[in-house]
């Protein structure tokens, strides 16, 4: 599954709590706004923060080989 959020104010803990059950999340696509639980991340292929994603540089930093950043116009391989 690819989970799309355009910012992700409700908290990206619930956004990711609520998506799970319905199968595995291959990749997760969006603004992030200010989350840091970056264990929740784990298992991710693809991790593509955008716009109002405060901590881009730590999530690159433990997911260096999931990270592709986002931006209008950026093509990403899922």
């Amino acid at each position: 599954m690819v989970v799309i959020v355009g910012c992700a104010h409700p908290g990206m803990a619930s956004i990711l709590e609520a998506a799970s059950p319905r199968g595995p999340i291959h990749a997760l696509v969006g603004g992030m706004h200010g989350f840091r639980d970056l264990d929740l991340l784990d298992g991710i292929e693809v991790i593509c923060p955008t716009h109002c994603t405060q901590y881009q540089d730590e999530i690159g930093k433990v997911y260096p080989l999931h990270v592709t950043p986002g931006g209008v116009g950026k093509r990403i391989r899922l």
